[in-house]
């Protein structure tokens, strides 16, 4: 019975391991965060539902039904559950997207990136386009979020370009304005330095 109560709380313990990832890869997911990182472990579904199995796992081996033991099950279950849940509607709601990606002129590691999601032609609603910034090669390489947008109707801020206008300068054009972002030599964050009309977006 010891050894089952121990291995059952080696298994609980290691849920933490799972969220602790998590943790790290929504951190680096952030702007400016590094994309590695961000791309093997900003995966909250995956993980978090490793974490509730990893706690079911961990009942069963413990075959102990105190306060410990349900209140374990109740949360690994609930856990697993929602995990699943979440992967059938992203599933069923995933919209595609179109990417296009343009090099600066003056480094080869940097590129804009655009990317436009849900298909051509449908609701306006439903579309939107995602503007960032690749920087650095390898491990080092970061996203920067520029701009996120719905699309909008022709004369109320219509998507139109967004392209490097310089080595070091990004301007984002809507049918109502536009916006210029500049990129720090250094450490290629970009920052907003100019902005013409009205550009709706975050």
């Amino acid at each position: 019975m010891r050894y089952r109560t121990r291995i059952g709380g080696v298994l609980a313990g290691s849920a933490l391991l799972p969220l602790l990832a998590c943790a790290v890869g929504r951190w680096e997911s952030r702007s400016g965060g590094r994309m590695a990182v961000a791309d093997a472990l900003n995966r909250p579904v995956l993980l978090l539902g490793a974490a509730a199995a990893l706690l079911v796992a961990a009942v069963c081996v413990r075959r102990r039904w105190d306060f410990v033991g349900r209140a374990t099950a109740v949360v690994g279950s609930l856990g697993l559950l929602c995990a699943l849940g979440v992967l059938v509607l992203r599933t069923m709601g995933q919209e595609p997207a179109e990417q296009t990606r343009l090099g600066s002129p003056g480094r080869a590691d940097r590129v804009l990136v655009v990317i436009h999601h849900g298909l051509r032609g449908a609701e306006t609603e439903s579309l939107s386009w995602q503007i960032r910034l690749e920087t650095g090669t390898g491990w080092s390489a970061r996203s920067w979020h520029l701009l996120a947008m719905r699309e909008q109707f022709p004369g109320e801020g219509a998507f139109e370009s967004a392209a490097w206008t310089a080595p070091d300068q990004i301007t984002v054009t809507t049918d109502t304005g536009s916006r210029v972002f500049t990129v720090a030599p250094d450490t290629g964050e970009p920052t907003l330095t100019g902005s013409v009309g009205t550009v709706r977006g975050s």
